[in-house]
């Protein structure tokens, strides 16, 4: 397996495109997008022209525009289906309902709009569900509290147990919680969830900023801790 890193739009937010095998193989081969957000198109399509990828599908962490922007159009140009919790279904293409009122400006200065289209093929992400895409397998875990449907994805490599983590954790941090739909303590609830089901040694692959791993998270993160979570 191999994961290509794309920061993209004004959030920095991290989208990943991610296949299995050899990125110097030739010929074409089957790609996973997760979180093409606002401005993501463009470099997207450049990694995948540059590996010889096609996407056999689209998957969200949540319905926030940074991280559901370009899925739209990536996906019905492929002709594949966009993964989303149904939870947030109406930010898929209404993202002022994630920001709230004063938001539409920042929109359409990215978008040229306010309403994103919707994929021609959208299927519903629900907790504890398996999803095989490109030769990956991804567990789905449900994770409320930065937004009602936000899930987190865990997978594994030959070698390690990897976490797509979305706005959910963050290295030292978590996803704000104050955005429309946000909920303190249903965060605290689902990082209770992360800590029982989550292994130390588990790389974590946030939405925005750096790598990390989850004995990192549990030895420094302080919304990790067992006081904030007691």
């Amino acid at each position: 397996m191999f994961i290509v890193p794309i920061v993209t739009g004004p959030w920095q937010t991290n989208c990943y495109v991610i296949a299995v095998g050899d990125p110097q193989t030739s010929g074409t081969r089957p790609a996973v997008i997760i979180d093409p957000g606002a401005q993501a198109e463009l470099k997207v399509r450049q990694v995948l022209n540059e590996h010889g990828l096609h996407p056999e599908g689209i998957i969200c962490s949540h319905g926030h525009f940074d991280h559901v922007a370009d899925a739209a159009s990536l996906a019905n140009d492929f002709a594949v289906p966009v993964w989303l919790h149904p939870d947030d279904r109406p930010m898929l293409t209404e993202p002022v309902l994630g920001f709230g009122p004063g938001s539409e400006p920042i929109i359409e200065q990215l978008a040229g709009t306010t309403v994103l289209p919707a994929p021609h093929d959208l299927r519903e992400l629900a907790d504890g569900g398996r999803l095989s895409l490109a030769g990956v397998d991804f567990e789905v875990i449900h994770a409320p509290g930065h937004t009602p449907g936000c899930v987190v994805l865990r997978t594994h490599t030959a070698d390690q147990t990897l976490l797509f983590s979305g706005d959910v954790l963050f290295a030292g941090s978590i996803g704000r919680v104050d955005l429309p739909g946000g909920s303190m303590a249903q965060m605290n609830e689902s990082l209770r969830k992360l800590r029982a089901l989550i292994d130390a040694g588990t790389g974590i692959l946030p939405g925005h900023g750096p790598t990390t791993t989850m004995a990192r998270e549990l030895a420094t993160n302080p919304y990790l801790s067992k006081e904030a979570l007691a």
